[in-house]
């Protein structure tokens, strides 16, 4: 098995661990989000449910990745998977740093999706021509 399959395998699971806890975080610190203004609110969800896109996106291609043998592909392979660990990393920073400040502009988060976009895509290009079978 490949670092990189693992990484994203095993990343995807303590991603989608974290997306349980932050369901928990907001459960006991906001108190499961009642009473709070619904734009608030929808912000809170929408950076929770992130979380679990973002792990769900590692185990996908932890499920499936194969490293390609011609080494451009190779390399464009760990430029996709390393802007899909940023973007998860930024994403799971932008849930506690840009929530709490009640701000309708989040940063962090928006740029995260532009990277996890770049990376799938990489993956996705890189998947048309890899011949690794």
């Amino acid at each position: 098995m490949s670092i990189f399959k693992k990484i994203h395998l095993f990343g995807g699971i303590i991603i989608v661990i974290i997306f349980l806890l932050t369901g928990q975080y907001m459960h006991h610190n906001y108190d499961h989000l009642k009473g709070m203004e619904l734009m608030t609110r929808a912000l809170f969800r929408t950076g929770h449910l992130y979380i679990l896109l973002f792990g769900l996106i590692h185990i996908s291609l932890g499920a499936y990745y194969k490293p390609s043998r011609q080494k451009i592909l190779k390399r464009l392979q760990l430029l996709g998977s390393v802007l899909i660990i940023i973007a998860s990393v930024l994403i799971i920073y932008s849930f506690f740093t840009e929530l709490p400040a009640y701000q309708i502009e989040r940063i962090i988060s928006r740029y995260s999706l532009y990277i996890v976009f770049a990376g799938v895509s990489i993956h996705g290009f890189v998947s048309l021509f890899n011949k690794s079978e």
